[in-house]
């Protein structure tokens, strides 16, 4: 990410100050109660970082404080960039998720900001923050789903369903989508096949996992949900040497797939073994 600041910035006034001493003027100006000045300051020591050796730590900082700076002023999608650059900049740094989830809910995104919070490293306050927030999300997502119909709305609802760890019910909300969709090919209805097939995983059912992902698979046969499904199906149906192939096929696409190296690396002596003996 760029560690250029878009603000008008002082370094013309000052050009002699380091990024930390502009972080310092910008800190004194926030006590002071002088925000659109703060931003001026944070924005002269990122023009210092970008004109210097890249300095990661600094423009973090003065990222992370320019967005509390903005969301005080309520200049909230501008808050949400400097966020989104903190935690590019360093994807550990708790304060930069705080920051832009703030600037999320005011701006009315509460289901947005529990998404930008999902990779903030462990932390009391973004727990808490979680929790604040999902009341709201939960609420603007049962109005979405209302806003829906036909299949559409069975299938968000299904969804809903299956994150609660309610699998048969969404099991039943899938099916009764795929039923009312009128051409069972469509991306539409190959979705509810693959997500019914997570139901099935869910219930152990690895016949009808396999069934499911097959029938993607014959019109999608690169669609790695289907392939992933199949895979984990096919090792407990005992169809060792199909499911390697899936494994491998899966990390044709994506060689870090954990679930596909694992599959891999445990099942392919086992496929030798089982070759080699003519089984």
């Amino acid at each position: 990410p760029s560690l250029t600041a878009e603000e008008p910035s002082l370094t013309a006034e000052e050009p002699s100050l380091t990024a930390e001493e502009w972080r310092s003027k910008g800190n004194d100006a926030v006590k002071a109660g002088q925000l659109e000045e703060a931003v001026a300051y944070y924005s002269s020591g990122l023009a210092v970082c970008s004109s210097s050796q890249p300095d990661i730590e600094s423009a973090t900082l003065l990222r992370s404080n320019r967005s509390l700076c903005f969301h005080k002023l309520g200049r909230q999608e501008q808050a949400m960039e400097d966020a989104k650059c903190c935690v590019a900049l360093k994807p550990d740094f708790v304060k930069g998720y705080l920051r832009g989830a703030l600037a999320l809910k005011a701006m009315g995104q509460p289901a947005e900001a529990m998404a930008f919070l999902k990779r903030c490293p462990a932390n009391d306050e973004a727990s808490k923050l979680v929790a604040e927030l999902r009341p709201a999300a939960e609420e603007a997502e049962r109005q979405r789903i209302e806003s829906l119909s036909g299949p559409e709305k069975s299938k968000e609802e299904g969804n809903a369903l299956f994150k609660k760890g309610l699998f048969e019910k969404a099991l039943e909300k899938y099916s009764e989508a795929l039923e009312s969709c009128d051409d069972q090919i469509s991306e539409l209805a190959l979705a509810l096949r693959n997500n019914r097939a997570a139901c099935y995983h869910q219930l152990s059912d690895f016949s009808s996992v396999a069934k499911d992902a097959c029938f993607v698979l014959e019109r999608e046969p690169n669609n790695i949900k289907a392939l992933v499904r199949r895979m984990l199906a096919y090792e407990p149906l005992e169809k060792y040497e199909a499911a390697l192939a899936d494994a491998r096929a899966v990390l044709r696409q994506d060689p870090r797939h954990e679930a596909a190296n694992k599959v891999q690396h445990r099942l392919g002596n086992l496929v030798r073994d089982l070759q080699r003996c003519g089984a």
